[in-house]
């Protein structure tokens, strides 16, 4: 009888833990952007279709702190969750690494031809270190945007140049053109920009105009940089604590939501643009001389990086031959 009574008790008790699982997420998102009703929706949507056995709670705007910030607080359960840019995790798991090196892609096509055979990688490599990955977003292509018409490495080395804090590839890119960059994390950036510690940014379009660095810049090099990723992961000891049926509906709520904001991310950059040229910002156009210049000095960084172990050699060099195959199919297709 008394194995009995226990057996209940311990029942309940794992029930009533259910009931009350909250997984609270950190992002820089700011709050009333397109992702971040996207995001709420699917908050709505997990906790309705889980009975309320799963809540999701959000903290936007960078008030838990930055990327780096926000998976210290991770490792010692204070968030269960963040929406993090690619490059901060990168001393967790190399693969994550793989999109963001420069001039890697050409086109937003080039991106979505290869993620079906290429994100597992990445999912794989951060579950290997206890993350779970609920979605990956497309966040555009960078461009570097400045209070002066940059076209050359010379025209930057007389800028103050802003990076990531903890980007690596970054830091890496602009050193190898004798630039010294300056690391910020993102909540310093515009103060920064309004007193002159910095003036000079890459950044995507849309995120120019969601953070106001644009009021403070002038011109854009019409010459993208980067792909940017971001990556929404959860603590693997958290969402243990989720039943299988309701890990379930997590991910396909959030692989849906996902994928629409991809399809959103798409429209706001098309239209981030726009709005940047209306708003009497230049974008600057490059000479062939000039591109081939900034390939070449990629190229450089992206070797000194490859000697760092910053992003797995191998497989990179599969999903360049996989691009080399996609722009072949796509050349014979225009013809």
């Amino acid at each position: 009888m008394l194995r009995i009574l226990s057996f209940v008790l311990l029942m309940a008790a794992m029930s009533v833990s259910q009931a009350s699982t909250t997984l609270r997420i950190a992002t820089l998102a700011p709050d009333g952007t397109n992702w971040m009703q996207l995001m709420r929706q699917a908050a709505t949507d997990i906790q309705q279709q889980t009975d309320n056995r799963v809540r999701v709670r959000y903290f936007p705007g960078g008030v838990q702190g930055s990327d780096n910030t926000v998976l210290r607080k991770m490792q010692i359960r204070q968030l269960q969750g963040g929406a993090v840019a690619a490059g901060a995790l990168v001393n967790i798991a190399n693969a994550t690494q793989l999109y963001s090196l420069p001039f890697t892609f050409r086109d937003l096509d080039e991106v979505r031809a290869i993620r079906d055979e290429f994100d597992p990688y990445i999912i794989d490599a951060l579950a290997e270190k206890g993350f779970v990955v609920l979605g990956m977003s497309e966040g555009g292509f960078a461009y570097l945007m400045s209070n002066k018409p940059l076209r050359t490495s010379e025209d930057v080395r007389s800028q103050k140049v802003w990076v990531p804090e903890g980007d690596i590839i970054g830091q890496t890119i602009f050193t190898n053109g004798q630039v010294q960059p300056i690391p910020l994390p993102i909540s310093d950036v515009y103060t920064s920009l309004q007193t002159g510690l910095i003036d000079t940014v890459a950044v995507n379009p849309s995120s120019a105009i969601a953070l106001q660095w644009h009021t403070r810049l002038s011109h854009a090099t019409d010459f993208p940089l980067v792909f940017l990723f971001g990556m929404m992961v959860v603590d693997q000891r958290a969402f243990n604590q989720i039943s299988a049926e309701d890990q379930a509906i997590i991910k396909t709520i959030m692989r849906d939501t996902f994928k629409a904001m991809d399809r959103q991310n798409e429209m706001d950059e098309a239209g981030a643009r726009e709005a940047l040229l209306q708003n009497g910002i230049s974008f600057v156009e490059l000479s062939e001389a000039d591109q081939a210049a900034w390939y070449e000095l990629a190229e450089g960084a992206v070797s000194d990086l490859a000697d760092r172990d910053i992003y797995p050699v191998g497989l990179y060099q599969q999903l360049q031959q996989r691009l080399i195959e996609h722009r072949t199919n796509a050349t014979a297709s225009d013809e």
